[in-house]
């Protein structure tokens, strides 16, 4: 067990006797006992007085400290610290209080990780009692290390609680010490801004931060009124305390790092104090004293990004752990598979499909006899002749279906034994650790209890053990299997047999597992305390908790493919396996009630596109083996997350090409495209020269042209009647412009000289024969560069769009696989942001000096969108890496079909409900429609899928018949339930009024879409948040 180091936890308290006692009372029911609690009081009341010295007479952990006068939360929190004796400090305010186990698992999780802060959810609380999580903030964080756990605090501005809040976090007393000096100097100063201070200097010392996931801080949540004092006083405090943390950055010579962030901090504390100034009435004010306050004060339109989905918390996991945890309750008891310990597969025979592998090299056997049907048919008989010869037993062993298939089947006893113990090493090394079940373990042990497993299971009592051993099960007092004793939980004599052996009263025993029946219900009817804790992959398909989640892989929809026919693939069946462990390892885990994906970045980017980058990136490796490419060079910036996820996986394969990354765009290749003058008038074939005014083409072109007279010729020009700054609009005054430039600029001597150069820098890259990957469409950079370096690039794209490709292909001399044999639906902006790099694109290349070098346009971004970004980039990375570690070189027999294993990933885009799109709901586009308010993606997005006839899942399972009814062009109905061909529009109208508004809202949006203004003004009202 881990040493029980000691915590302090200070409770500063103002005036909120309401809701303190219930906090001390979280506090003395923690499973974690090793606590001191310093309760700082400022200026008590007598009622309060009484409640905190009661609580002393229980429980001697608490020490008081009475304030005569208001210090503020800021002072008494230091005041508490200072006071504190433990190894690690919290705090927690007195409207607040913590889950049962969250200190026990923070501490442990300290001590594991050796960490300095660790991080627990947060839980909001109305005050009627109504509790829910904010899902864009309930997302894993990995270690991190060093100097980023101060980035990754300050980076964030302001814009996430999840980071801010002080309460939700332990810290290690020494961070706390380290940073006293720097915090006393803000004492005097801080009321509004203390948990942003406070947070600040913690983060600024801590050196490793890690988090829990299964237990929280609850936050309840009060309406605040601010008078006009107040936020004056406000408004003041934040000048001065900037002023202050300025000069410390500056010390700490960090100032120009993170200079941004500081601006972006000062704004975030503007634009909240400007809305409390406008509640107030008195935002002149305010806006008057912080006019110098930062040089930026533009409106943060994604500032309530992070609180855009809220979901009812799930409190399932609490109370099985305030089960486990009352005094009653001596034994714990544990079901063993799929409990304590899960395999990365739907199907636990899935298992047999990679053993049979093995067999074929033991029987030599070419024909493809198949062990896996052989193991399920002879367990199945076994146990029939079992029940034959001996009504008594109620399980079989391992040996004894073993022995079936001899007889069964006249296989060497000898292939059979090799065989056998080649199942047992992958029921050993598939065998992973379900850390809530673990965590439960750990906390039964902590408080006590004596812990000991039950198991339903044909395999040996001591492979159970090894498994258990090996995944960290190592202080059980007994483990009880059917194999061995020859009853079972199921016939519920098992759990009898546990009672009489350890001398104990069904009362005094809890039980948990994940049989509804076996594991719940029986042991109930003996009066067993048992828990049900649902197995992953139940939760991953149950439609009543998780909706349509996997309903594109079990159900087949109304088209023309048999999606459920996925599930005959092993692969397939694998890799929900996995994605369902790595979600549902808490099965209880909240998940929204209208969401599909549960609007969560990280499962939307382990399950659909980690799926998809598995499928892609295999597809390529299988490809090239044998073809002796040097290189794969993967595009920027749509091939940034296939080059990483193909580096995770090209270690399973051998004599493939090494992966390179090249900086390109149409924008950077306009130069190569341009061979001879006459290849001029292509560029309308790479860039959209209407939108484009003639300054720009000359941008462009600049590496073949020279410009002796700038005025001369912009003379030439106007005479011509084209103006240098207005786009050409209509590609006929292009072409006269094109004219004007080959007759007077172009340079054939410049635009050989650098030919040569892009020649030289581009075959460097593509040494010898390689390869390229890029996400589509057209081949035509491909093309170009081909012909420059004289020599065929053969291509990988995902899709084509249209014949063009083929026809660019074949000029180019190239070869061009897709891994889509037809274009998918959606194909646009979320597409390629979920695949490309979070940086500035390649704009051209600067060709003045001796190497060619890359020029990048300016980037910007806000933190909500590379959040996200980085959120499902990072977890299809560790979907990957996962199957990878998971069956290593045994990749080969997980089994699957491209389309198949694209599906979750295409249903996303093209089917995903608008609560689940909410990742990608601060990415803004530009004004184009002329309405002065920027467009969100999301909306794009959503009116795209409607042109194109896209149906929620919702409602394509929810037709029976026809999947669409069409009432003219992209008129789609969805949720017809009455026959409307051949009624008038009137009486359409007042059926879809009174029964289907999603209908009549889509029709009308489809009405919109015809006309810009009418879309913008449909869009503002329907997608606005």
């Amino acid at each position: 067990m881990i040493p029980n180091k000691k915590l302090s936890i200070i409770v500063p308290n103002y005036k909120n006797e309401k809701y303190l006692e219930r906090t001390l009372k979280s506090l003395i029911e923690q499973t974690y006992k090793n606590i001191e609690i310093v309760v700082v009081c400022d200026k008590p009341e007598e009622d309060c007085d009484k409640l905190v010295k009661s609580y002393i007479e229980k429980d001697n952990r608490i020490i008081y400290i009475k304030n005569d006068e208001r210090k503020g939360k800021f002072k008494a929190r230091i005041q508490g610290a200072q006071k504190a004796t433990g190894d690690y400090i919290a705090f927690l305010d007195a409207d607040n209080y913590a889950s049962i186990d969250f200190y026990r698992n923070a501490i442990n999780n300290a001590q594991t990780n050796n960490s300095e802060i660790v991080i627990g959810d947060i839980v909001y609380e109305q005050e009627n009692g109504d509790k829910y999580v904010y899902n864009l903030m309930q997302l894993p964080l990995k270690k991190i290390e060093g100097k980023e756990c101060f980035i990754k605090f300050f980076e964030q501005n302001g814009l996430n609680p999840f980071w801010n809040k002080i309460w939700n976090k332990i810290y290690a007393k020494e961070i706390f010490d380290k940073a006293l000096n720097a915090l006393q100097k803000f004492e005097n100063d801080v009321n509004y801004t203390a948990e942003f201070v406070l947070s600040t200097m913690l983060f600024y010392y801590a050196r490793k931060v890690t988090k829990i996931d299964n237990d929280n801080i609850f936050y309840i949540e009060h309406k605040k009124e601010r008078d006009k004092d107040s936020v004056l006083q406000d408004a003041d405090e934040v000048i001065k305390v900037f002023k202050i943390l300025e000069d410390f950055f500056k010390k700490e010579n960090i100032s120009n790092e993170i200079a941004s962030y500081t601006e972006e901090w000062k704004n975030f504390m503007y634009q909240k104090l400007k809305d409390d100034a406008e509640k107030a009435n008195i935002r002149k004010q305010v806006e008057s004293k912080l006019e110098n306050f930062g040089t930026n004060h533009k409106e943060i339109l994604d500032k309530n990004y992070f609180k855009c989905v809220k979901s009812v918390w799930n409190d399932n996991l609490e109370k099985i752990k305030r089960n486990l945890a009352r005094e009653e309750i001596k034994y714990v008891s544990f079901d063993i598979f799929d409990t304590l310990v899960v395999r990365p597969f739907l199907n636990p025979t899935d298992l047999f499909s990679v053993v049979d592998k093995e067999f074929r090299k033991f029987t030599n056997n070419s024909t493809g006899m198949d062990f896996t049907k052989i193991r399920i048919f002879s367990e199945i008989q076994a146990r029939v002749k079992k029940e034959k010869e001996d009504k008594k037993c109620q399980d079989i062993t391992l040996d004894e279906i073993y022995e079936t298939i001899e007889e069964e089947y006249h296989i060497e006893k000898d292939i059979l034994d090799k065989t056998k113990q080649k199942e047992i090493e992958y029921e050993i090394r598939f065998c992973t650790k379900r850390y809530t079940g673990f965590e439960l373990y750990e906390m039964a042990l902590a408080l006590g209890k004596k812990v000991i497993c039950v198991s339903d299971m044909y395999l040996p009592k001591d492979v159970i053990e090894k498994i258990l051993e090996k995944n960290g099960y190592n202080e059980l007092s007994n483990v009880y299997v059917s194999s061995e004793l020859k009853i079972t939980k199921a016939h519920k004599d098992l759990f009898k047999y546990v009672l009489e052996k350890e001398g104990i009263e069904a009362k005094e025993m809890a039980h948990i597992g994940d049989n509804y029946v076996s594991d719940y219900e029986n042991p109930k009817k003996l009066g067993i305390k048992a828990q049900h804790l649902p197995k992953a992959s139940d939760v991953f398909q149950d439609k009543n908790v998780t909706h349509n989640l996997s309903a594109m892989l079990t159900k087949s929809l109304p088209m023309w493919r048999d999606n459920k026919n996925s599930l005959n693939f092993l692969g397939i069946r694998c890799m929900m396996g996995i994605v369902a462990n790595r979600y549902f390892d808490n099965p209880y885990k909240t998940f929204n009630y209208t969401a599909d994906f549960n609007a969560d970045p990280y499962l939307i980017g382990y399950y659909t596109l980690g799926m998809y980058m598995l499928g892609l990136t295999k597809w390529m490796l299988d490809d090239m083996q044998g073809k002796d490419y040097k290189k794969i060079v993967f595009m920027a910036r749509d091939g940034y997350l296939p080059i990483r996820c193909y580096d995770i996986m090209k270690k399973l394969y051998k004599n493939v090409p090494e992966s390179d990354y090249l900086y390109i765009s149409r924008k950077a290749l306009v130069p190569i495209t341009i061979q001879t003058k006459l290849d001029l008038y292509k560029l309308s074939e790479v860039i959209n020269v209407t939108n484009h005014s003639p300054k720009d083409i000359l941008k462009y072109i600049k590496d073949c042209i020279t410009i002796k007279d700038k005025k001369a010729f912009e003379e030439i020009c106007k005479q011509n009647k084209i103006k240098m700054d207005e786009d050409f609009k209509i590609i006929e005054n292009f072409d006269k412009f094109i004219s004007l430039v080959i007759d007077n600029l172009y340079d054939e001597e410049k635009q050989t000289r650098n030919l040569a150069k892009y020649k030289e820098y581009f075959n460097n890259i593509y040494q010898e024969h390689s390869a390229t990957f890029d996400i589509g469409y057209s081949a035509r950079p491909e093309m170009f560069l081909s012909n420059l370096l004289k020599k065929p690039i053969d291509t990988y794209f995902c899709n084509i769009n249209h014949s063009e490709a083929l026809r660019h292909a074949q000029i180019g001399g190239f070869k061009l696989k897709t891994f889509f044999d037809a274009k998918p639906t959606t194909t646009g902006h979320a597409y390629e942001m979920m695949l490309s790099a979070l940086a500035p694109s390649c704009i051209g290349y600067d060709v003045e000096g001796e190497e060619v070098k890359p020029i990048f346009e300016k980037y910007e971004n806000t933190y909500t969108v590379e959040f996200a970004m980085k959120t499902m980039q990072e977890a299809a990375e560790d979907f990957v890496r996962d199957v990878v570690d998971i069956f290593g070189e045994d990749i080969d027999v997980i089994y699957y079909q491209n389309y198949y294993i694209s599906l979750p990933f295409m249903a996303y885009l093209n089917s995903s409900k608008e609560i689940d799109k909410m990742p990608f709901s601060s990415v803004i586009f530009e004004d184009n429609v002329g309405i002065g308010e920027p467009l969100k993606m999301v909306t794009n997005w959503t009116q795209d899928l409607s042109i194109r006839n896209q149906a929620t899942m919702d409602n394509l399972f929810g037709i029976d018949n026809d999947i669409t009814e069409f009432l003219g062009d992209n008129e789609l109905i969805y949720n017809s339930t009455v026959d409307l061909k051949d009624r008038n529009k009137f009486v359409r109208l007042i059926y879809y009024t009174m029964f289907d508004r999603k209908t009549l809202s889509r029709r009308i949006g489809d009405i919109c879409y015809k006309n810009k203004v009418l879309w913008a003004i449909y869009s503002k009202l329907k997608y606005k948040k």
